[in-house]
């Protein structure tokens, strides 16, 4: 090898390896640059599909009935609604409010189950209600003889948890 060529391939050498590393890091950069994309539009359709569970619960009148029938005990509509549930048979109108409003939590907490709907937010705008529902006794023995299997799993859970903290 020439002495004048040495300088040349050690030069040449070295504009490669800096090459490789720049398209390293620009690769690494993009991937990163596209991963934090993808989280950030992966959250922003979780917040739409939390968005209209809302509306589907609190701003549509679909539930209203039962959710405050549920949230008053001393209620005339209260009893009507456990003597139906006792009564058996196909069920009453107060019931199959109340099938409804169950079928909603089951569908929501298979979206939570699925990771298609984060659980803190499920939590946060949830819990109380399901907690309320798993403390009335007839409400929470239709759910564990019914098939209801994705709430039965909260109810179990919000029991065990009132009985510790009672």
């Amino acid at each position: 090898m020439d002495t004048a060529e040495a300088p040349l391939l050690l030069w040449s050498e070295l504009a490669r390896n800096w090459a490789s590393a720049f398209t390293f890091m620009a690769a690494l950069g993009a991937g990163l640059f596209g991963l934090v994309r993808y989280l950030r539009s992966e959250r922003l359709r979780q917040t739409e599909q939390v968005r209209e569970l809302y509306r589907m619960f609190f701003e549509s009148s679909r539930y209203r009935r039962i959710r405050f029938i549920i949230g008053d005990k001393s209620s005339p509509e209260f009893e009507m609604l456990r003597a139906e549930i006792a009564a058996g048979g196909l069920p009453g109108e107060l019931e199959g409010e109340l099938i409804d409003l169950l079928n909603f939590f089951e569908f929501v907490s298979g979206l939570t189950r699925r990771g298609l709907v984060a659980r803190s937010d499920v939590d946060w705008m949830f819990r109380s209600f399901i907690d309320r529902l798993a403390g009335v006794d007839f409400i929470r023995d239709y759910v564990f003889g019914g098939d209801y299997e994705e709430l039965a799993v909260i109810f179990r859970k919000a029991t065990r948890a009132r009985r510790s903290s009672g």
